[in-house]
C-alpha cells in the first residue's frame, strides 16, 4: 500500500511539473539558483546537445564577438568612410570624416576621441552583423566602449552612433566618455555570467564573462547545482521559464533584455559613471524565475497611441496585448531554442501559417483589404526605429501590442511623422496622406457591409471640409 502511495505521489508530482511549476515551488527553485555559479553553455551542451546546437542556429550567441574576418560584415576595404558636415564645438573642425581601415588582419577605426584629438583605435569586438553592427575597442583602463560609428546593414552605409553629428568629446553621452563604458551600460544582455570586475583604487577594468551572448544561464538561471545535483533533484536546481505559470512573470525573462529601461539596481560606482545599469540581465542581479521589477524600472518610448516608438522594447508593448492577457507567450510565436523559419526573428512557421493557427475566423467586413492576406502587416505595424534609418521607410520594428493602428491616430496627433499607422507602415510616400488612408479604408469596409446586408456607416473623421 505504501509502495503505491509513493508511485501515486510521484505521478500526480510528475504531471504537475509537466504543465507548469506550482508558484510557491519557483521560489524553491530560484533560492537554488541563487547559490549556484555560472557553468557556461559547454557544460550544458553535455547533456542538453540537441537544445545547444539548436540554439547555436539563433541569434542569440552572436550579441558579441571577437574581431575577425568571418565577424566583420562593414566595408573597411572600399566604402570605408563616414562625413559629418556640421561639427560642432571643435575648434577649427567644422567637417570630420572617420575612417575604418584594415592591416595585417587587424580592423581599425580612426575618429576622435575624448581629448578632441584624432586617434585610431584598434577594434576588439563586434557587436551584431544581422542589422547593423557596431565596434567595440579597449581602453588602457579595461573599459569598453563602443565606437561612434555604425554600419547599416541592409542599406550598406556607415551612419553616426554617439558621435560628433550630435555631440562632441566631454558630453556625457558622446562614444569616448569614459565614465559609461559599454560594460555598464549594455554588457549584463550581450553576455551571459558578467562580471564587470571594476577596482575601484586603481581606477581599473578586469572584465570577463562566462559566456558571449545571451547564453542557457541567462534564461535558466546559474547552473552549478544543477550539474551536480542527482537526477531526481535536478528540476529543483533550474528554472524553465515555460513552466511558470503566470504568463507575465514567465516572459519577464525575456524581458530583462527585451525592454527599455533601467535597472533600479546601484551600479558599480565609477567616478561619474550612472547610478544604475543600462538593463537587467545578471548585472542587476535578476535571476530567472524571480519578479524583474524588484530590480527593474521601465522607460519605454511611446507615440500617443501607445505604440512603440524605440527598438529592443518588445516586452514593454506585449505588456499592453490581449496575447498577455490569455497568457500566449514569447515562445509560442518565437523558436528561442531554434532558427525556426525565418532565421531574423527565429518565428516557428512562415507567413500568416502562425497567426491562423490560432485565429481561425476573421471579420469579413474588417479584412476586405489587401492586407487579410497578411496579418502583421496591419496588427504588427513597424512604429519603432530600430537606430537603423532608412528614408521614407525609417520605422522598421515591429508592433508587440498587435493591435491595428488606424490612420485616425495619426490624424489626431497631427501626422504620420508624429504618429504612425498601419497603413502608412507600408503607403509611405509623401502623396499618402493618413486622411486619404483612412477614406479608402472606410470605403473598404462599407462595400463589405453592404454586401454581408449591413448599414454603411460614416465616420465624421472623414467628412471632406464644407465649403463656403
Amino acid at each position: 500500500m505504501k509502495k503505491i502511495l509513493i508511485i501515486i505521489l510521484i505521478a500526480v508530482t510528475l504531471a504537475v511539473f509537466s504543465l507548469g511549476y506550482a508558484s510557491d515551488y519557483i521560489e524553491t527553485i530560484v533560492a537554488n539558483i541563487a547559490k549556484s555559479k555560472y557553468v557556461g553553455s559547454k557544460v550544458c551542451a553535455g547533456c542538453h546537445k540537441d537544445y545547444y546546437n539548436s540554439w547555436l542556429t539563433t541569434l542569440h550567441p552572436y550579441k558579441i564577438r571577437h574581431v575577425n574576418e568571418n565577424t566583420v560584415v562593414g566595408d573597411f576595404m572600399k566604402n570605408n568612410t563616414f562625413t559629418v558636415k556640421n561639427v560642432k564645438g571643435l575648434p577649427g573642425i567644422t567637417e570630420y570624416t572617420t575612417k575604418m581601415t584594415t592591416k595585417d588582419g587587424k580592423y581599425f577605426i580612426t575618429t576622435i576621441g575624448e581629448d578632441g584629438k584624432e586617434h585610431t583605435y584598434p577594434l576588439k569586438y563586434v557587436l551584431g552583423g544581422v542589422w547593423k553592427q557596431r565596434y567595440i575597442t579597449e581602453f588602457p583602463n579595461g573599459g569598453l566602449h563602443v565606437l561612434p560609428i555604425q554600419w547599416n546593414v541592409d542599406t550598406r552605409t556607415w551612419a553616426d552612433y554617439h558621435g560628433l553629428a550630435k555631440r562632441k568629446p566631454g558630453d556625457k553621452a558622446y562614444w569616448s566618455n569614459p565614465a559609461r563604458p559599454w560594460q555598464l551600460k549594455c554588457g549584463s544582455c550581450h553576455t551571459t555570467g558578467l562580471n564587470i570586475g571594476y577596482d575601484p583604487k586603481k581606477k581599473r577594468f578586469n572584465t570577463s564573462w562566462v559566456d558571449s551572448g545571451a547564453a542557457c544561464e541567462a534564461c535558466h538561471g546559474a547552473g552549478s547545482e544543477h550539474v551536480i545535483a542527482p537526477m531526481d533533484k535536478k528540476i529543483a536546481t533550474i528554472i524553465n521559464p515555460a513552466k511558470i505559470p503566470d504568463a507575465r512573470r514567465a516572459a519577464q525573462v525575456c524581458g530583462q533584455c527585451h525592454n527599455r529601461g533601467e535597472s533600479i539596481v546601484d551600479a558599480v560606482k565609477v567616478p561619474g559613471g550612472p547610478k544604475h545599469y543600462g538593463y537587467a540581465g545578471g548585472a542587476a542581479g535578476y535571476i530567472p524565475g524571480k519578479t524583474l521589477y524588484n530590480y527593474y524600472a521601465e522607460k519605454p518610448g511611446n507615440w500617443p497611441d501607445g505604440s512603440p516608438k524605440q527598438h529592443h522594447q518588445q516586452y514593454n508593448d506585449w505588456k499592453k496585448s490581449k496575447h498577455a492577457a490569455h497568457g500566449v507567450n514569447c515562445w509560442d510565436c518565437h523558436a528561442v531554442h531554434g532558427k525556426g523559419v525565418i532565421s531574423k526573428h527565429s518565428l516557428k512557421d512562415g507567413g500568416d501559417k502562425l497567426c491562423l493557427s490560432c485565429h481561425q475566423t476573421t471579420n469579413e467586413i474588417s479584412h476586405g483589404i489587401h492586407a487579410n492576406s497578411h496579418c502583421i502587416g496591419c496588427h504588427m505595424p513597424r512604429t519603432a526605429k530600430n537606430a537603423v534609418q532608412t528614408g521614407e521607410a525609417a520605422y522598421d520594428i515591429a508592433n508587440h501590442r498587435f493591435k491595428f493602428v488606424s490612420p485616425a491616430e495619426s490624424i489626431k496627433a497631427g501626422g504620420v511623422a508624429k504618429q504612425p499607422n498601419s497603413c502608412n507602415g507600408c503607403h509611405y510616400h509623401e502623396k499618402d496622406k493618413p486622411e486619404d488612408m483612412l477614406n479608402v479604408l472606410d470605403k473598404v469596409k462599407n462595400k463589405r457591409r453592404e454586401e454581408v446586408g449591413l448599414g454603411v456607416r460614416k465616420n465624421p473623421v472623414n467628412e471632406p471640409p464644407v465649403k463656403k
